[in-house]
């Protein structure tokens, strides 16, 4: 009588899930556990990624049949059989078309798998026929931008997935999978534009303008030392800034959120280069707490708060890069003039703010009642 009661009740809530999907066409929803499980994936991934691009850096790629290859391509496969049983699982248990079986936020991320094995299938093929790449054109190879599509749509799932949801004021509980999900897509996207990351070169270090110096023996190669460095310094502001200002505009984040982006990715970066640069991590947990503090204490969240909105993305990134410009005067001294290092320090919060413009647009005025 009790299995029979039991399988009964089994087949009204299936009933139930099956005619819920239906009248609503909208996807399944996962229980939070199963995010937390693609975020680890991912991060298998994400791994693979980051020692092929040290051993890239370095060197040491022979061949397209490498370790570091085997954990990159087994962290995808991982991650796309993960996603297809999701999707088997749903339809197994709620008899849901396969339409509807995909998890909310996770077609594209399906889609993705599918880019990134064709994307893999090619740079095998690539690497047969034209060799192996090294520095820059590893990171311009048409089949690896393929991979960097398709990995952005896979790691990205948890993400589109909980902006979707009701909850606006989130605990670190729920907060944890897109937060990751966002550092994750950031550190992969951070990857490909390893060339301009200012924390590689310290480009604006007395030794390092000395070197350009004594190597070109000419007045004009101190100027493009500085453009080159400006132009790095405001493109890392723009990766570090426009993922939480997508976070800020969509959740009221839970403390530490903004050290947990920034750290996040500033580790995954040092990696690349065996931690050379170790201390711009310390950088980066500096801004990111200090983000943390302020968003906190400014509130730039809360309604008929804009202002407090434009202060706090000015002091961010301004915070980052005099921690930066600080330690290279009491260490090595900086070799650009005062004027272009505290001037790039300005263009650097005035990049966030022009950011935060487009994110968060001036009010408009409200209208007129005719007759009024």
């Amino acid at each position: 009588m009790a299995s029979s009661q039991a399988n009964s009740t089994a087949r009204q809530t299936q009933a139930q899930l099956h005619t819920a999907a239906n009248l609503t066409s909208k996807p399944f929803k996962l229980a939070l556990g199963y995010h937390y499980l693609t975020i680890l994936f991912g991060t298998w991934l994400i791994c693979g990624v980051f020692i092929d691009g040290y051993a890239h850096n370095h060197g040491v790629v022979e061949t397209f049949f490498t370790p570091w290859h085997a954990i990159l391509y087994s962290g995808f496969l991982v991650c796309a059989i993960w996603m297809s049983y999701l999707v088997y699982r749903t339809k197994l248990i709620a008899g849901l078309s396969w339409r509807l079986s995909i998890p909310s936020g996770y077609g594209l991320g399906l889609t993705g798998a599918a880019v990134f094995l064709t994307g893999g299938i090619c740079d095998m093929a690539w690497h047969i026929i034209y060799g192996i790449e090294q520095d820059v054109a590893a990171l311009l190879s048409p089949s690896h931008l393929m991979l960097l599509v398709g990995a952005l749509m896979i790691l990205s799932s948890p993400f589109r997935f909980a902006w979707n949801e009701d909850e606006d004021a989130p605990g670190w509980r729920s907060f944890a999978p897109p937060l990751l999900s966002v550092a994750l897509t950031l550190s992969v996207i951070s990857f490909f534009l390893m060339y301009a990351w200012m924390f590689r070169y310290n480009l604006a270090s007395q030794p390092v303008t000395d070197w350009y110096l004594t190597k070109f023996y000419s007045g004009h190669i101190q100027q493009t030392n500085e453009m080159r460095g400006l132009s790095y310094l405001l493109l890392n502001t723009m990766q570090y800034m426009i993922p939480l200002l997508l976070l800020v505009k969509r959740w009221r984040l839970p403390f530490g959120a903004v050290t947990v982006l920034f750290t996040f990715v500033t580790v995954l970066m040092n990696a690349l280069d065996g931690f050379e640069n170790a201390i711009s991590i310390a950088f980066a947990f500096a801004a990111g707490l200090i983000g943390d503090l302020a968003y906190r204490w400014l509130r730039p969240d809360e309604a008929n708060r804009l202002w407090a909105m434009r202060i706090y993305v000015l002091l961010v990134p301004a915070v980052l890069w005099t921690l930066y410009f600080g330690w290279l005067k009491a260490t090595d001294g900086i070799g650009w003039e005062i004027e272009v290092w505290t001037g790039a320090i300005v263009s650097a919060a005035l990049a966030s703010l022009a950011l935060s413009l487009l994110a968060f647009p001036p009010r408009q005025p409200e209208r007129r009642q005719e007759g009024a």
